[in-house]
């Protein structure tokens, strides 16, 4: 990982951290092991994808949320 990479995830985490947890919580059914799982997951699919997470696409924490709601219908 490099300074970038920590520095985004960083980002992502401080800017969007609470309100997707309580998201993941949510989909969870209050499991706070798996929300935490899913925010981790979701996390690790925007690093793996950083272009996703370009404004002009749309909105980053739309995409985060999706991206949580999807992982936990897959789950």
């Amino acid at each position: 990982m490099t300074d970038q990479d920590a520095h985004l995830l960083r980002a992502l985490q401080e800017e969007h951290g609470d309100a997707l947890f309580a998201h993941a919580l949510r989909l969870a059914g209050g499991d706070r092991q798996r929300a935490e799982d899913l925010v981790q997951e979701t996390l690790l699919r925007a690093w793996r994808h950083p272009e996703a997470l370009d404004p002009q696409r749309g909105s980053v924490r739309a995409w985060l949320f999706t991206t949580a709601r999807n992982l936990a219908i897959d789950a």
